[in-house]
C-alpha cells in the first residue's frame, strides 16, 4: 500500500455527496480551523470559508461516484488535490460511530499524517473517451443478459436453444417464433429481440465513434497493442483507455498489481494464511489481459503451444492466469518503450513445442 506524502500546512478533508459536502481544515499542529457541512455542493462558498489558507492547502476526498467536479474545480481554482482510495481507506480507520463529520475530520487527519492511500485522478481530458469506452462496454453486458434470458426460456420449455444469427437478427426472430407456440412467449422474445437489435445499433455507433477518436488522438498506442496476440479493437481501446499513461506505473510489478494479475498475501509468524486484495486495482483492465489469453492462444500457434506448457506445469486456471499476467507484462514494456510485441522475449526462447 502506497501513501501520499502531503507538502502543505493546511489540509482539508471532504466527506463529499451528491448535493452536499462535509469540510474539515486541520492545520499542520491537529488544530480543527473550519469543520462545518455545506449544502448544495457550493463550491464558490467553500473558497470564500477556505481563503484564509487556500495559499497552502491540499484537499482530499474519496474516490466515490461523484468527484469528477470537485477534481475539476479544484485544479481551477489552484488547489493541491488529492483523491482517497475508498477501499483501503475502509481497512485504515473505523470507529464505533460514522458519520459525515467524523469522516471528513478523519480524512483530514489522516491528510495530515501523510496515511492516504491515493486513487489515480483520471485527467478530465481524457475521461469522455474512457466513460464512452465503459457505456460501450455496459451496453455489451446488458446485451447479453437478454440473449442468456433467450436461451434460458427456451431450455426451460424444453427446446432446443435457437442459433442467436448475429448477422441477421430478424433470421433469428423467425427461428425462434417458430419454435415456439406460446402467445405470451412469443410476445415475450419479440420484445427481447427488439432490444438486442437496438443494442447491436447502439455498440456498433459507439465502436466506430471510439475508433475515430483514437485513431485521431492516439493511432500509433493503438498499433502497438494490436501487434499483442488476441488484442483486437475492443481490448486495445481498453487497454489504452483504462491506463491513460503507462509512466504513472514506477514498475512492471505495480501495473501487474493495478491490473488485478498480483494478490495480495495474508502473513503471520512467518506463515502465509492466505490471499486477499482481489478486489484492488482495475476489473476493466483484468477483463482485457485474460481476453486476450484465451483469444490469442486460440489463434497464434506458438503461444497456443506455449500456454500448454504452462497448464501441464500450472494447471488450465492458473496458467491462463500467468499467461495473461504476462501479456501484461510485455504491454508494460511496449508501451514504456515503444516496441512492438515480440513473443520470444515471452516465452524466453524462440519456439516452444509442448
Amino acid at each position: 500500500m502506497k501513501f501520499y506524502t502531503s507538502t502543505t500546512q493546511y489540509h482539508c478533508g471532504i466527506d463529499l455527496h451528491s448535493r452536499q459536502m462535509y469540510v474539515c481544515v486541520m492545520d499542520s499542529q491537529g488544530n480543527k480551523l473550519l469543520h462545518m457541512n455545506i449544502k448544495d455542493n457550493d463550491f464558490e462558498f467553500f473558497l470564500r470559508k477556505i481563503a484564509p489558507w487556500r495559499h497552502d492547502m491540499t484537499v482530499c476526498c474519496e474516490c466515490l461516484f461523484c468527484w469528477y467536479w470537485l477534481a475539476d474545480a479544484c485544479e481551477e481554482a489552484g488547489l493541491s488535490f488529492v483523491l482517497a482510495h475508498a477501499l483501503y481507506l475502509k481497512a485504515i480507520h473505523g470507529g464505533k460511530n460514522k458519520n459525515d463529520r467524523i469522516d471528513s475530520e478523519k480524512l483530514a487527519r489522516l491528510l495530515r499524517g501523510n496515511l492516504i492511500p491515493p486513487a489515480y485522478a483520471y485527467p478530465a481530458a481524457k475521461r469522455p473517451m474512457r466513460d464512452l469506452l465503459r457505456q460501450r462496454t455496459s451496453y455489451v453486458w446488458q446485451r447479453v443478459e437478454l440473449l442468456q434470458r433467450i436461451s434460458t426460456r427456451q431450455m426451460a420449455g424444453g427446446e432446443v436453444p435457437v442459433s442467436k444469427f448475429s448477422n441477421n437478427r430478424e433470421k433469428w426472430l423467425e427461428a425462434l417464433l417458430e419454435n415456439t407456440r406460446d402467445s405470451c412467449k412469443r410476445f415475450a422474445i419479440s420484445q427481447d429481440v427488439r432490444l438486442v437489435v437496438e443494442y447491436d445499433k447502439a455498440i456498433k455507433e459507439l465502436e466506430k465513434e471510439l475508433i475515430k477518436l483514437t485513431k485521431r488522438k492516439f493511432s500509433r498506442e493503438l498499433a502497438l497493442l494490436r501487434s499483442v496476440p488476441g488484442v483486437g479493437k475492443t481490448l486495445g481501446l481498453t487497454i489504452l483507455l483504462e491506463v491513460d499513461t503507462i509512466e504513472r506505473f514506477p514498475s512492471a510489478q505495480d501495473f501487474l498489481s493495478y491490473c488485478r494479475l498480483v494478490k495480495g498475501t495474508v502473513a503471520s509468524a512467518g506463515k502465509v494464511k492466505g490471499l486477499r486484495g482481489a478486489k484492488l486495482g482495475n476489473p476493466y483492465l483484468r477483463w482485457a489481459f485474460g481476453e486476450a489469453a484465451v483469444l490469442g492462444k486460440r489463434h497464434h500457434e506458438d503461444l497456443d503451444a506455449y500456454s500448454r506448457h504452462l497448464e501441464k506445469k500450472h494447471g488450465k486456471f492458473k496458467g491462463n492466469s500467468i499467461l495473461a499476467s504476462k501479456l501484461a507484462r510485455a504491454t508494460y514494456y511496449m508501451l514504456k518503450n515503444g516496441t512492438t510485441f515480440n513473443l520470444a522475449l515471452l516465452t524466453g526462447t524462440s519456439t516452444r513445442s509442448s
